[in-house]
């Protein structure tokens, strides 16, 4: 411990320091919370007063250090990383939204760094309008409808937990503003495209080392496989899939396997899927010591509440699923949607899934919104274009295209 100087007074066995400065009466206090070094006026001039308002003062900096709330600051930064640690911890409970992970990306890379120094009831129009700027700057192009929507709603929770925690009120919170780029064509993929995926994918389980990179990549490939064969959401639905979600049911006397799916609007709903979605099911029961044992039937008898997608002790598997599948895709040269000039994700594989059902023609667009859980409205908003593709035959007259190429121009 440093040597006491003049004017300086320990407190709480050491653990805060009282001392004074020249240009005013009042004692200050310096103390450690949270891992910092903080000071702050106990507003008092008489050593007394000023020892008792020093041990009120640090003793609530402790308490809500210990429970992850701001200790004095009313920065951004301190409120944003509490509303962080708020979501962290509800996801590691298995409570938090997934939409979680991206909010705390966004806080991370973008609302911290341009907002981080401001105090959060100064948060103003003209603030915004300077951080608009410098996170185009920073993506390096506008970003979509669907961008500003993640980054609103987690500036929202940071208002939240300031308004909570008495640092701001409800009319100092700014209207959040949202004109983005349109984005109704998504990135998705053709047949072809997926033919070359799944001789990609076959090579790229065969180049990975023994271990957690083989591992990740054969379930990799099982979990693509049931995205773009079923249609379920990659995250909010696909991670809270359980064995107990998954069940072989009877219609006219046949056999038919269905999931039980519960994601973006929190309602659970029965979907029945390509019987070709058992064969990736079992694999993944083939890997797992803990059930292998079992036949399939035992397996979905048996109503097991265990995760139907886990790899070794991987948290945010979902993240971690999404880097192998752009790596994979980059190595098979399929990253990039030529037609949307946009990176394809996990997402794309719903979307594969909605053209191709689409273009069948075999399910009507109410069982096809009812069945991935979803509207009408979304279906032709994004994919009206399908309709027309429906009715080429009409529009391109008689004969083949192919009869017509072989013949010379006149």
């Amino acid at each position: 411990m440093p040597q006491k100087a003049d004017h300086t007074v320990h407190n709480l066995e050491g653990k805060a320091i009282l001392y004074q400065r020249t240009n005013t009466p009042h004692w200050q206090v310096r103390y450690k919370a949270d891992g910092k070094w903080l000071r702050a006026t106990t507003k008092q001039a008489e050593l007394t007063d000023a020892k008792a308002a020093a041990v009120e003062l640090v003793m609530n900096a402790w308490y809500r250090a210990k429970n992850d709330l701001p200790v004095i600051t009313k920065r951004f930064k301190s409120v944003a990383n509490t509303a962080i640690k708020r979501m962290e911890a509800a996801l590691a409970a298995g409570h938090g939204k997934v939409t979680y992970q991206s909010y705390i990306r966004a806080l991370k890379n973008y609302h911290i760094p341009f907002l981080g120094q401001h105090n959060i009831d100064k948060i103003t129009y003209s603030v915004l309008k300077d951080f608009e700027q410098k996170r185009i700057a920073k993506m390096g192009k506008e970003p979509t409808a669907s961008t500003l929507n993640t980054h609103n709603s987690a500036l929202n929770r940071v208002f939240d937990v300031a308004i909570e925690l008495g640092f701001m009120t409800k009319s100092q919170v700014p209207e959040l503003q949202n004109n983005g780029t349109g984005s109704n064509r998504r990135a998705d993929i053709t047949i072809d495209e997926y033919n070359t995926m799944c001789r990609g994918m076959r090579a790229y389980i065969k180049s990975a080392r023994e271990g957690y990179e083989r591992d990740i990549r054969l379930l990799l490939r099982d979990y693509v496989l049931i995205l773009a064969n079923t249609g379920i959401r990659p995250g909010t639905e696909a991670m809270n899939l359980k064995w107990q979600h998954i069940a072989i049911v009877q219609n006219k006397g046949k056999p038919y396997l269905s999931l039980n799916v519960k994601g973006k609007t929190k309602k659970w709903r029965r979907i029945q899927v390509r019987h070709r979605v058992a064969r990736y099911l079992q694999r993944i029961q083939e890997r797992d010591p803990a059930i292998s044992h079992m036949t399939f039937e035992e397996l979905l008898a048996a109503g097991l509440d265990k995760p139907l997608f886990a790899c070794g002790d991987t948290k945010d598997l979902h993240t971690a699923l999404g880097r192998v599948f752009a790596r994979m895709l980059e190595s098979c040269g399929l990253l990039m949607d030529k037609r949307t000039e946009e990176k394809r994700t996990l997402y794309s594989l719903r979307h594969f899934y909605a053209t191709h059902e689409i273009t069948k023609g075999v399910v009507s667009s109410d069982q096809l919104a009812e069945h991935m859980g979803t509207s009408v409205q979304m279906l032709e908003q994004h994919y009206s274009h399908l309709n027309l593709l429906k009715l080429a035959d009409k529009f391109a007259g008689r004969g083949e295209l192919l009869s017509v190429l072989k013949k010379p121009p006149n």
